[in-house]
């Protein structure tokens, strides 16, 4: 997105030697940030639980709404066959956390409690949202299957 910054940092993480990284520098821009990736290998066993979690950083986070809210994402889609059909059911998962300012590594999950028959694949999406500036980092990011 036009105006909105990505990219890995090797200064600044928890885990590992690297983050992720979303950024806005202009506050009044309506552009929201998303990293998204796509699981497309063996799927969980239907009926198993998925969690989703991540530890986030923020510098500088101003939000101009007072509501916007920093979170993860992931959606399970169903299976599509050679003639465009759906087959199953999509679920999706979303937490969001309020936070400014700067602040230190926080725990944010989501969790699914029963993975639907016939998934295709998974899609988690961290997300920085419109109207607000600053840089969040996402560390530690886990998708587990129980």
């Amino acid at each position: 997105m036009e105006g909105i910054e990505y990219g890995v940092s090797e200064e600044i993480f928890m885990t590992g030697n690297r983050s992720l990284f979303i950024g806005n520098p202009d506050s009044v821009s309506t552009r929201a940030g998303f990293w998204t990736q796509t699981y497309t290998g063996q799927m969980p066993v239907p009926g198993s639980s998925v969690e989703l979690t991540a530890f986030l950083k923020g510098e500088n986070i101003e939000d101009l709404t007072q509501g916007s809210s920093i979170g993860i994402f992931f959606q399970v889609l169903p299976r599509i066959d050679s003639k465009g059909n759906s087959h199953g059911i999509s679920i999706s998962s979303v937490n969001t956390i309020r936070l400014e300012g700067d602040f230190d590594w926080r725990l944010i999950g989501v969790a699914q409690d029963s993975f639907p028959v016939e998934a295709d694949n998974i899609e988690v999406r961290l997300i920085a949202p419109t109207l607000t500036s600053g840089r969040v980092y996402f560390d530690g990011i886990s998708l587990t299957a129980n």
